[in-house]
């Protein structure tokens, strides 16, 4: 059944020989979904920093026409 669960996938024979089951998959999905929602939290953040200053710019702009 893993192999099967696996064939479709762009990295099969990795988790093959790295998860023996599925709950080492399930576990190791897990930690990598925390780690890209992680990422988006911070990717957020930073096109808010960016919106901000972009906010701040148009502001000066309009303010000296």
């Amino acid at each position: 059944m893993l192999k099967w669960f696996y064939q479709e996938s762009d990295r099969g024979e990795t988790n093959i020989v790295e998860c023996k089951s599925l709950y080492d998959l399930v576990e190791k999905l897990q930690y990598r979904l925390e780690d890209m929602e992680s990422e988006h939290m911070q990717l957020l953040r930073e096109m808010g920093r960016i919106q901000s200053k972009l906010d701040m710019l148009e502001t000066d702009l309009s303010d000296e026409n």
